[in-house]
């Protein structure tokens, strides 16, 4: 990917044909994986539909909540593979790989299979599950600091935070090495044979708690990290950041809906938002990585708190309307429910366009005045080119727009010299090479 931007620097011997080979083997591999992780992931959500009819455990969420969080996850995988092929020799994609495999094709199908020959048939070398299962819990818990840390260059804010790396790379051996062993914890919610309240197992729960509390710690500094260069960031990686924010905001209020913390949403609408967040979070991160763009971050932050507060809003128009229409309705001439809800869909639907104009006009005016202020002017110019037939008027009023819309730090127009001593409109109507360029 060709990028002479600082975030990713260009060795001087980028072209060299050794390197360029490496570099094919490397997205060659990248491409392997993601296809090794996708096969995994859709016999992991095979497995969890075959095992649907089977009773749910406990406390436990239903079947197609995992099958879809699951398939969430493959946004992680295919965006990995696909930063890890178009930037070999940054390690951001193979954390994204890391990320979606370990979450949703390790330890998923680990627990497919583990629930499927508990519940429904016996498989061989179902005790295996629990330990692939430990291990793709550690593999995409361990990539979530550095994915921050990280951010978006692929390599450390500074050399003082190798420490942290370190720390989170010690944690995920611990935890790889020892959490199927641990007894209190239960990744796949069913009896583990490895299970064993022995000295072993004693030692291997203190060491996963403690390797578990020096990741989520990691995590905590790590997103601070984030947090601080995002406000010293400049330019182009300022964008970058706007993209990782936009993402964490959703990821944030997944967790914060969730029905095990919270119960606000029920079953369906909560697998919905969590597999959002965890499709949302990798889309974003990979387009902020490979500098697209194809997709405006300001438009889309504009578009989602413009849609958001018109959905609520209409949400409540409907659900007064709903009450309204069958209390008077119903009264009157007994219309049912159904009548109701027509006419309410009805009204919605007349009052969408504008109210999203009434929404749309006061949020520019507040929230985004650069941009409402350069429609303005640029509205403006063109009802001046419209009537202005001096040059040196439209000339001057052609720098006055770009200074106010763009906000360059100068501005300087050139005019190409006439081919003539009589000039350009002195009188002759001059040729297409004679005639004034700005």
């Amino acid at each position: 990917m060709e990028d002479a931007t600082p975030g990713y620097a260009q060795s001087p011997t980028a072209d060299a044909p050794g390197r360029e080979a490496a570099d094919t083997s490397l997205s060659r591999l990248a491409w392997g994986v993601t296809a090794a992780g996708l096969v995994l992931l859709v016999a992991a959500m095979s497995l969890t539909v075959l095992r649907a009819p089977a009773p749910p455990l406990a406390g436990e969420p239903l079947w197609y909540h995992d099958v879809l969080v699951t398939a969430s996850l493959a946004v992680a995988i295919v965006v990995g593979g696909f930063v890890a092929a178009r930037l070999p020799r940054n390690p951001y994609g193979w954390l994204l790989l890391a990320f979606g495999i370990g979450n949703g094709a390790i330890q998923s199908l680990a627990v497919s299979y583990g629930l499927y020959s508990y519940l429904i048939a016996p498989l061989p070398l179902a005790s295996w599950s629990f330990i692939f299962a430990a291990l793709g819990f550690a593999l995409w818990l361990a990539t979530i600091p550095l994915l921050f840390l990280l951010f978006p260059s692929g390599r450390l804010p500074s050399r003082r935070w190798r420490f942290l790396a370190a720390v989170v790379i010690l944690s995920f051996i611990t935890l790889a090495a020892l959490l199927w062993r641990s007894p209190a914890a239960i990744i796949i919610p069913i009896p583990s044979p490895f299970h064993q309240n022995d000295a072993l197992g004693r030692w291997a729960d203190n060491l996963s708690s403690t390797a578990t509390f020096f990741i989520m710690l990691s995590v905590l500094i790590s997103a601070i990290s984030v947090i601080v260069r995002a406000i010293r960031a400049r330019g182009l990686e300022r964008q970058q950041f706007k993209w990782l924010g936009l993402a964490s905001v959703v990821f944030v209020l997944a967790f914060f809906f969730n029905t095990e913390l919270v119960p606000l949403l029920p079953g369906a609408l909560d697998a919905l938002l969590e597999a959002a967040a965890f499709a949302g979070v990798p889309l974003a991160v990979g387009i902020a990585v490979l500098r697209y763009r194809l997709w405006d971050i300001d438009v889309i932050i504009r578009k989602t708190v413009l849609y958001g507060v018109l959905t609520v809003l209409l949400g409540v128009i409907y659900f007064v309307v709903v009450i309204a229409s069958q209390n008077l309705f119903g009264r009157l001439s007994g219309w049912n429910s159904t009548a109701s809800a027509v006419l309410s869909t009805l009204t919605i639907a007349a009052l969408f366009a504008p109210l999203r104009r009434a929404v749309q006009v006061p949020l520019d005016r507040r929230f985004y005045r650069h941009k409402y202020d350069a429609e303005k002017v640029l509205a403006q110019f063109a009802a001046t080119v419209r009537d202005e037939t001096d040059l040196d008027q439209l000339t001057a009023e052609l720098a006055r727009v770009i200074q106010e819309t763009m906000q360059p730090e100068h501005v300087s127009v050139w005019l190409m010299p006439v081919g003539n001593q009589g000039g350009w409109g002195a009188g002759e109507q001059g040729t297409d090479n004679q005639r004034p360029h700005i």
